[in-house]
């Protein structure tokens, strides 16, 4: 059998998917069908990703050529790197779909057709991105993707937050977008062909002879991808952006799409750009931008009161974690070896782990949604007695996003601080390179906790306390929401105790696409399947260790121990209402809202410049200017009504007709059936020449 059968099987039923996805209307049914395909898709490419991970080898494939007009053509390339991503896209897509089933019912005056068509096709650009082998068609994907989500963005098209977030989207990721076509012209004018191979080649020849070409070039890619990702100043974007769609849409945007971009940066410098000086200054001009956006995403973040825009600005700090890893992995790539592949490995797991709790998160804030009918963190609490599955999961997420220990975020971000600190320690470098490293590992320390205050704040002005809403329901949400939100959580978990398995995915995922011959990964990770151990040089032990089922060992131990003095002592418990001093105040006179929390800190970092307001450091209050436009333009600009739907009806009634027709000729079908054999009857005779 075909290697390929199963991503075909799998990509046909994600197509079948979207299609039907068109003509149903109820929310339900759609959503249904829609999780059938999406299933199907899911298994065939967990199938397909998970045989290339165990051979560990690449699989290519040439499709479709147009050689003829342009020296491109459709080729694919699935080694252990791109089925990492499978895999990602797979899990998360399967969840995202299982969530807005649902889901979907609480926007009541909106179409599916808004969504699941462009839902499927998101899922199907990103497969794209990651399997194409030419730049020609990766474009061709990767424009795919932006638009499917556009759409995404503006489903409430009548509320003024999402078009002004979904306008601010479309015209940042098509300029990104613009530079990078224009770096595939130049590179195709050098190399004559799109293939990442042909374009290698060219590449090693421009990167010697051609200094502020070859800049120019590494600037351009940079620019695209970081601006996708969402980092800081690129993606300003970004909190506008990602609150507007659905939750469970915004959940494949946190967890998997920004990681596209992420994708792309180490495809491009590590399989298709040359190892060199060059990719060592832009490292480094990488990992800067992974800390400022550390630093600015998540402080900005911890002075939001809605959940999906706090969310949203942490998608923009938990990138530049990664960027930090995989910087620090370029610029050391050529000074030691085993720092390089162990920062890089650094970065490429905590975007694994962060789109498991990335996804979890959103589709937490869209069961708060769905239960409440809004996210604003202030007019919520005491949820936990409400759904206190979807409060665990949240709690699951919280810790792992804040990097606490036993959970995933921890060990990766573990990786990229001994990476980012212990590198200076044994590289030869520039003094002041190494001081910056040194200083990047502790800001990064430093915001891990402000990461946790944060999430602390949105779990306790969620779940804990009093509850302000009288109406809402008790019960969890629908099975289906709360299901796709306990696999997540268990992922963390899983991958958090037993670090072992993702942390050799990710070095073979690595390593395969470096054109380089590298340490083995017993020589830089000492492992056991209880934990691992850090190695920055050949036989010596620079990094740090982490047991996580040791340290959980310990810690249930000593809870056993504490339950059972409480036990053994008996002391009694009594159940009172709250004393307020001898006053009775209402339940808003004495929460403490999410507004409330750590008020001085974001006094302290809130301030205006001019006619600008920063707050949390961010520019919030930017000076607005009224532009006015021919109608005809803002008609263009909404697709929905000149395009889509028209088109969809007509194709509808198309469908209504042959349905029609079919009704009237089945009713007469003995007539036809006798008519039909007279008329076979005839036919015979007349070619056996009149003889019976």
């Amino acid at each position: 059998m075909d290697n390929f059968y199963y991503l075909y099987a799998s990509l046909g039923f994600l197509l079948l998917g979207t299609i039907l996805s068109i003509f149903i209307n109820r929310k339900s049914l759609v959503g249904f069908v829609s999780l059938i395909m999406n299933f199907l898709f899911s298994i065939g490419l967990l199938n397909f990703s998970i045989s290339c991970l165990m051979n560990n080898n690449a699989l290519e494939k040439n499709l479709y050529s147009i050689k003829p007009l342009l020296n491109s053509s459709l080729s694919i390339l699935v080694d252990p790197l791109s089925a990492v991503f499978l895999i990602v896209i797979a899990i998360v897509s399967l969840c995202v779909t299982m969530f807005s089933w649902k889901y979907l019912e609480v926007y009541k005056a909106h179409s599916s057709r808004r969504f699941y068509p462009f839902l499927m096709l998101l899922f199907l650009s990103s497969v794209g991105v990651v399997i194409v082998k030419d730049l020609l068609f990766f474009i061709l994907f990767w424009e795919l993707m932006t638009l499917s989500s556009w759409f995404l963005v503006i489903f409430e098209g009548e509320k003024r937050e999402a078009l002004r977030g979904g306008l601010q989207y479309f015209i940042a990721t098509h300029i990104a977008t613009a530079f990078l076509i224009l770096s595939a012209v130049i590179l195709y004018s050098y190399s004559n062909d799109f293939n990442f191979t042909a374009i290698n080649k060219s590449l090693s020849d421009i990167l010697q002879g051609n200094f502020l070409l070859s800049h120019f070039i590494l600037f351009s890619l940079s620019l695209a991808f970081l601006t996708k990702a969402g980092v800081l100043p690129f993606g300003f974007w970004l909190p506008n952006a990602y609150p507007q769609p659905p939750s469970s849409a915004s959940s494949f945007f946190g967890g998997v799409m920004s990681k596209l971009a992420v994708y792309a940066l180490l495809r491009f410098f590590l399989s298709v750009i040359p190892i060199s000086s060059y990719t060592q200054s832009w490292g480094f001009i990488i990992a800067t931008a992974g800390v400022f956006s550390i630093f600015i995403g998540t402080i900005a973040a911890l002075t939001q009161d809605e959940a999906k825009r706090l969310m949203s600005f942490h998608a923009i700090g938990q990138v530049g974690y990664m960027l930090l890893g995989i910087g620090a992995g370029l610029y050391f790539m050529s000074l030691n070896q085993f720092v390089g592949i162990t920062a890089l490995t650094g970065g490429l797991l905590h975007l694994l782990n962060n789109s498991m709790y990335k996804s979890l998160l959103f589709l937490n804030a869209g069961s708060i949604y769905y239960k409440t009918g809004t996210t604003d963190l202030d007019r919520i609490s005491g949820l936990i007695r409400v759904m206190p599955l979807t409060t665990m999961t949240a709690l699951v997420g919280s810790l792992s996003i804040a990097g606490v220990p036993p959970f995933n975020g921890f060990v990766s971000k573990l990786i990229i601080f001994e990476s980012s600190i212990g590198a200076a320690k044994v590289s030869e470098t520039l003094l002041l390179i190494k001081g910056a490293f040194i200083v990047f590992g502790i800001i990064s320390v430093f915001i891990s906790a402000i990461t946790l205050a944060s999430f602390l704040k949105f779990f306790n002005s969620s779940f804990m306390g009093k509850m302000k809403l009288t109406y809402v329901e008790r019960g969890n949400v629908h099975w289906s929401m709360t299901l796709s939100q306990i696999i997540l959580a268990l992922i963390c978990l899983i991958t958090g105790l037993f670090p072992i398995i993702s942390l050799k995915l990710t070095y073979n995922a690595i390593t395969s696409a470096v054109n380089l011959s590298l340490p083995n990964f017993s020589e830089i990770f000492v492992t056991s399947f209880f934990g691992f151990g850090i190695n920055f040089c050949k036989n010596c032990s620079e990094g740090g260790v982490w047991f996580p089922i040791f340290v959980i060992f310990s810690v249930f131990i000593l809870s056993l121990l504490i339950f059972s003095f409480e036990r053994y002592a008996q002391a009694p418990k009594r159940e009172v209402e709250t004393w307020y001093g001898g006053k009775e105040h209402s339940p808003e006179e004495v929460t403490y809202t999410g507004h409330s929390f750590y008020q001085p800190f974001k006094e302290m970092v809130s301030f205006r410049i001019g006619k600008i307001q920063f707050k949390g450091l961010y520019p919030v209050g930017l000076p607005s200017f009224k532009l006015s436009m021919p109608s005809w333009i803002k008609k263009f600009l909404n697709p929905d009504d000149w395009f889509y739907y028209p088109f969809a009806n007509k194709v509808r009634l198309v469908f209504i007709s042959i349905e029609q027709i079919y009704e009237k000729l089945s009713k007469k079908y003995i007539a036809w059936l006798v008519l039909g054999s007279i008329l076979v009857g005839v036919l015979v005779f007349h070619l056996s020449g009149g003889k019976p």
